[in-house]
């Protein structure tokens, strides 16, 4: 009987082999997975950490920002999971990766536009006549509109300070020989406005 198991076992094994069935364990695929998108995660990952970070500011304890993926990790990636609909792993794949960046992304634009949004500042460079304490108000699509009219692409006149229009602003700034911070200020502004109305 022993033998008649052996064997039946023998048997199963090599057709398996044979014609190719996946007998790995799903968390080993998962792991794969994983070490595919972020790299080596045996010690502190940079990936991890800004992962870590990412899942603290949408409200997720993930323990140490350390860049090491310990159980409190595991489980802050488990909540996320079950939060967005996804299969609860505890482990990073591309849709629980792309669905951490947009929401990182959505926080950022979110902060930038309350920054921005209704930005008063003196003028640097008043009208002839203008007092040094008049005051303007533009707002981001102002500054776009200027940075597109000066010759820098801020993307589309959106009303939005993403990526495209903080590099815009950069480049100006450092055409102008202002300081470099991708950030409007009285300086940036009082160069800025002067394209606003071409």
């Amino acid at each position: 009987m022993k033998n008649m198991i052996y064997v039946l076992c023998v048997i199963f094994t090599g057709a398996c082999l044979l014609c190719g069935c996946n007998i790995v364990p799903k968390s080993v695929q998962y792991q794969n997975e994983e070490k595919d998108l972020l790299g080596n995660i045996e010690m502190a990952n940079p990936r991890v950490e800004e992962i870590q970070i990412a899942l603290a500011n949408l409200g997720y304890n993930t323990g140490a920002k350390d860049g090491r993926m310990g159980q409190k990790m595991r489980e802050a990636i488990k909540d996320f999971q079950e939060s967005i609909g996804v299969k609860p792993t505890g482990y990073i794949n591309e849709i629980t990766l792309r669905q951490i960046e947009d929401a990182r992304r959505a926080r950022e634009q979110k902060e930038m536009e309350k920054i921005y949004s209704s930005v008063e500042v003196r003028s640097a460079f008043p009208e002839k006549g203008a007092s040094m304490v008049s005051e303007s108000k533009w707002t981001i699509k102002d500054i776009q509109t200027a940075l597109k009219n000066s010759g820098f692409d801020p993307g589309s006149i959106d009303g939005k300070l993403g990526p495209r229009t903080q590099q815009a602003i950069k480049e100006f700034q450092r055409t102008k020989g202002l300081k470099i911070d991708g950030k409007v200020g009285p300086q940036t502004w009082g160069e800025l406005r002067e394209y606003l109305k071409k």
